[in-house]
């Protein structure tokens, strides 16, 4: 009957134009029938997931309909839509957090308003998934009584203008009912996260208001709305126009005059489309992705409880069995569209019989607008297109074209039978609308683009690492693999330093080139206060400003730390047919001298007990002062050569005083003058220099810890640690790690490693992955499995073609596991022309800018860092020098 009511309709006739929204609060929406709960389905990206990966978030999404409330009284709509990105709010948010950490830099403002103007332009969309649910009829919360009471209060009501609004007792029934919803779809495995208020209405701006930035929002503190409030939020007029032709088709579109302006809106109902869908090549509801303008998808369902679904099944195979009798007794010979109903409906009864599969009907609704009439046309054609290339026909009905628009808003049903569909439940989760290449946490900074369909720019990418440490339950870690020459020390080195220098983030950065050192030379040009940006270089350090026994907190730490020193010092002795002999006598002296000392000492004291045991007279009698006296000079004696070099200095002399940093400084640690061994090297091939550098290279892990256990907890800390590679065998390093992994949240300190291999990377602590690109097929399948991907063909083709391409781009994975490729941008240009430190367009850059720092000797240390490894290898060749300077042919003499 109301197919028949809505084809003897007049042209002229317009639905009704009035929202019917009573109440809105945090949990609940009113209208005047139903009560509703809206919920978010935060979206997923697609992008290297393995067949297996693609299956299991389909498993994901049919679990989470499943949750949802049956039965007729329970309709659900899930609309899918592109917000554009509050660039205001988000800078006022961020601003907030950041004045409340510490003191940001002069440059912060200026920054700050210039990547809001940057977003504002770009004018991205951000993509949104809702569930709006109905929890029941308003008219049976009560019972019947209660519904006898409001029909004589609606009576008394003529035309119905005012809003009744809802009593506390009946909003305390629809509170209870929606916790128990949203509380189901917050443990689904899709995390459905609560929609409040202010998310509600923002939602109900942007789809009354097609096309058009939404009205300002009420400065004042949100209150109860009074009668007709809610309605007045909605407000604005809606006409139906003729649009004119597209294809063969005559269209009209809706006019809507709001506060904002004007604009024009086309929509269109699923027609035809195939019975059953090929997962994962079929994504029905993300088909409209491709598509340069936003589409507004609204599917309203309901989920039918299985003696429903098998009564209906039943009633239509009894009509179809009818039919053929009756054509049997005709004398007709039954055609094919007998044998497919029949085939469809014994399909039906053996899915909900056999599998127990639950069946919803469904009518979806796809919207598009513009502010002007002709570029509808053009969306309208391109949409029609991009869905029959999908193999999907969709209409647009002139006579339901209100209907439609009012149908799409939260808690808006279907009032005929037109376009509704009755399909399996895995039909809808098929279609995956929550898929999108989106990654960050919309809080943060701005770091670029997500790379959409096509290459295109999709969404904008957000990170705070800061706020790792609050929203997670994970330690606040970043990994950066990458070959060299790809971009990375600039794109997530250089860049999130400076900024976090902007915001007042106290830091501590590793960098053993002298890369960061721009910082500093152009600190003014940066915005940044030069006088908190200290530049040290371990190899012109004070002497003992890495003693062991001053990096630990308690006496027991310092003889632990002390021993590990030493004894790395000395590889070789170990591995020597006496080296149990030789490391218990080290072990025995870190005692003594942390005995002797009541718990203070420094590591050149455990040197003089050694020298001292090894002139004790024999001791037959004594077979421990013997072993002491026998082993103790051959360390004591290495110890004693290196202390006196200029690196041992570092290591073996006494600290005046800790090493401390003030609030909001940024501190630069470069090892220009150190050799770092190569990765994967024994302790026993490295050269004494090299076993130095490395010693040097894990106390400074310790110092770099200790600076930060000394700050306040609360304030917000950094440590960026560059050619991770050089420093990942050193045990010290790694127990900087796991100090991160256990104490990095509770201590508000971040930790970024920078490496040329995503091997170099432990994956089960590491929050967040940025892998730039590789030219090697075996490296990328190492970054595969960093990322937690399948290590397949695609996949590394991916990660291959990152190396190949424009530098800057990246694979970001995110705290919550989703994937995305990533365009790093940076809002100045001249920014990125002081971070560029490729050797190959300015040889003699780094080294000017550290020759004024450092001086000379560190700046040719570098040029030798910027030199190939063969021209290095034939220059010290033809001058005679040993890259060793510590005498050799003394320190090995075992006497």
């Amino acid at each position: 009957m109301k197919n028949v009511m809505s084809r003897l309709q007049p042209e002229g006739y317009q639905a009704p134009s009035r929202i019917g929204y009573r109440y809105l609060d945090d949990r609940i929406m009113l209208d005047r029938d139903g009560a509703y709960t809206l919920v978010s389905v935060p979206t997923r990206s697609w992008e290297l997931m393995s067949p297996l990966d693609k299956r299991a978030a389909l498993a994901q999404m049919y679990a989470m309909l499943s949750g949802l409330p049956r039965g007729a009284a329970h309709h659900t709509r899930l609309i899918t839509t592109e917000f554009p990105f509050n660039a205001d709010l988000w800078a006022e948010r961020l601003d907030e957090r950041t004045q409340r950490h510490g003191i940001p830099a002069k440059g912060w403002p200026l920054l700050l308003a210039d990547v809001r103007e940057r977003i504002n332009a770009a004018d991205w969309p951000i993509k949104r998934v809702y569930l709006v649910i109905r929890l029941g009829d308003r008219a049976s919360y009560d019972g019947a009584w209660g519904r006898v009471q409001r029909l004589l209060d609606q009576v008394r009501k003529p035309l119905d203008l005012d809003d009744e609004m809802p009593p506390p007792a009946e909003v305390a029934v629809w509170h209870d009912a929606a916790d128990d919803v949203r509380n189901t779809l917050r443990g689904s495995p899709l995390r459905c996260q609560p929609v409040g208020r202010q998310e509600a209405e923002m939602l109900l701006l942007h789809l009354t208001h097609p096309g058009l930035p939404a009205p300002d929002p009420s400065a004042v503190p949100p209150q109860r709305y009074g009668p007709g409030e809610l309605q007045a939020l909605c407000g604005g007029e809606v006409t139906r126009e003729p649009l004119g032709r597209v294809g063969k088709y005559q269209y009209k579109c809706l006019r809507h005059e709001t506060v904002t302006g004007t604009s024009y809106q086309l929509w269109f109902a699923l027609s035809i489309g195939p019975d059953e869908v090929n997962f994962p090549g079929t994504l029905w509801l993300n088909g409209t992705e491709a598509l340069p303008f936003p589409v507004v998808q609204s599917v309203g369902f309901e989920i039918q409880e299985l003696s429903d679904t098998r009564k209906d099944a039943d009633r239509a195979l009894r009509n179809i069995e009818e039919q053929f009798f009756n054509d049997e007794e005709a004398g007709v010979a039954t055609d094919l569209t007998y044998h497919q109903k029949k085939e469809m409906v014994t399909q039906m009864k053996f899915l909900v019989d056999q599998h127990r599969t639950p069946f919803l009907r469904m009518r979806a609704l796809f919207g598009v607008s513009a502010t002007d009439k002709e570029l509808l046309r053009d969306r309208a054609r391109d949409l029609v297109r991009a869905m029959r290339e999908s193999g999907y026909t969709m209409d647009a009905p002139p006579t339901h074209q209100k209907f439609f628009f009012y149908e799409s808003l939260p808690g808006g049903r279907t009032r005929d039978s037109d376009y509704i569909r009755r399909v399996p439940l895995d039909y809808l989760a098929a279609g995956m609308p929550h898929i999108s290449p989106s990654v960050g946490d919309g809080e943060g900074l701005y770091q670029g683009y997500t790379i959409g369909p096509g290459g295109q720019p999709a969404e904008p990418v957000f990170l705070d690492h800061m706020l790792y440490a609050t929203a997670s339950q994970l330690a606040p870690t970043e990994g950066v693999p990458g070959d060299p020459g790809g971009g990375k020390t600039v794109s997530r080195g250089l860049k999130p330093v400076w900024e976090d220098a902007l915001r007042g983030i106290t830091q501590i950065v590793w960098d053993p080139k002298g890369d960061y050192l721009v910082l500093k030379k152009y600190a003014e040009e940066l915005g940044l206060n030069p006088d908190k940006v200290l530049c040290i270089n371990i190899y012109d350090a004070e002497p003992g400003v890495l003693d062991p026994a001053a990096q630990a907190e308690t006496p027991e730490e310092a003889a632990q730390l002390m021993r590990e020193t030493l004894l790395r010092l000395i590889p070789d002795l170990l591995a020597g047919q006496n080296g149990s002999d030789f490391g218990d006598v080290v072990r025995q002296a870190v005692g003594a001298a942390i005995a002797e000392g009541n718990g203070t000492t420094y590591l050149m004291r455990v040197v003089e007990i050694l020298e001292a045991w090894e002139k004790l007279p024999p001791s037959p009698t004594n077979i421990n002062q013997e072993r002491c006296r026998q082993f103790s000079g051959s360390p004591g004696r290495r110890f004693r050569e290196v202390s006196g070099t200029r690196l041992g200095q570092l290591v073996f002399g006494r600290a005046t005083r800790p090493f401390r940093i003030p609030v909001g400084y940024t501190v630069i640690f470069c090892t220009l003058g150190l050799q770092m061994p190569d990765p994967g090297k024994t302790p026993e091939s490295m050269s004494e220099r090299e076993l130095l550098s490395d010693v040097i290279a894990g106390l400074m892990a310790d110092n770099t810890w200790n600076i930060m256990a000394t700050l306040d907890p609360a304030i917000p800390k950094a440590i960026t640690w560059d050619e991770w590679h050089t420093s990942k065998d050193n045990p010290r390093a790694r127990t900087l790690v796991d100090r991160i992994k256990r104490l990095g949240r509770s201590r508000n300190t971040f930790l970024r490693l920078i490496s040329q291999s995503a091997a170099d990377f432990d994956s089960s602590f590491v929050t967040g992955v940025w892998a730039f690109g590789t030219t090697s097929k075996e490296e990328a399948a190492k970054t595969c499995a960093f990322l937690g991907v399948e290590p397949d063909d695609d996949n590394t083709g991916v990660v291959l073609a990152l190396g190949s391409g424009e530098k800057g781009v990246c694979v970001v994975k995110d705290r919550t596991g989703k994937l995305a490729r990533v365009k790093v941008e940076f809002i100045y240009d001249f920014v990125l022309d002081i971070f560029d430190t490729n050797p190959e367009k300015d040889p003699d850059k780094m080294a000017r800018i550290i020759a004024e720092i450092f001086g000379d000797e560190a700046a040719a240390a570098r040029q030798r860092i910027d030199r190939p490894k063969d021209e290095d290898a034939v220059s010290l060749e033809k001058d005679g020098q040993d890259d060793d300077p510590v005498p050799t042919a003394a320190l090995f003499d075992r006497g």
